[in-house]
């Protein structure tokens, strides 16, 4: 499940941000294109919720590396720009439908905005899950064997 929640952010940033075609995932390269989004994993605790479901709430850091100069200084305006259009597209539905398997994760909530060259923002995804009821074969014969009183 942490990649169907991986792959409903990825498409709300392609979605949202189609001028930005790269998304790194967890580390950067050496060299890399700026504008450009990194999406980090922070954490995935589950929630027993009783004996057939349970919770989980995603944990996401988005960072947005905006275009710089030829000094390398960021471009301010396209930071708040894109920390407005993230945090709107994010908080406007609630909801990030996974592309893989339609799995729902409810946003939580989302923090943070452009800190120096970056765009830095935490999101909270929530989806409830059921665990698979166990299977059982149908029984296709029964035989019986009836015995006779004194026999």
């Amino acid at each position: 499940m942490i990649t169907n929640s991986l792959n409903a952010i990825r498409k709300l940033l392609k979605d949202t941000f189609p001028e930005v075609t790269r998304i790194y995932l967890n580390t950067m390269p050496g060299e890399f294109d700026r504008p450009s989004f990194l999406v980090q994993h922070v954490s995935a605790p589950d929630q027993h919720l009783n004996k057939k479901f349970y919770n989980t709430r995603f944990t996401w850091q988005i960072v947005y590396f905006a275009p710089v100069d030829a000094v390398g200084n960021p471009d301010v305006i396209d930071q708040f720009s894109v920390a407005n259009q993230l945090k709107t597209a994010l908080m406007e539905n609630m909801v990030l439908v996974s592309p893989d398997d339609g799995t729902v994760f409810h946003v939580i909530d989302c923090d943070g905005g452009p800190r120096d060259a970056e765009v830095y923002i935490t999101v909270r995804l929530d989806a409830d899950s059921s665990r698979p009821e166990p299977e059982y074969d149908d029984m296709q014969e029964v035989n019986i064997e009836v015995k006779e009183a004194g026999r």
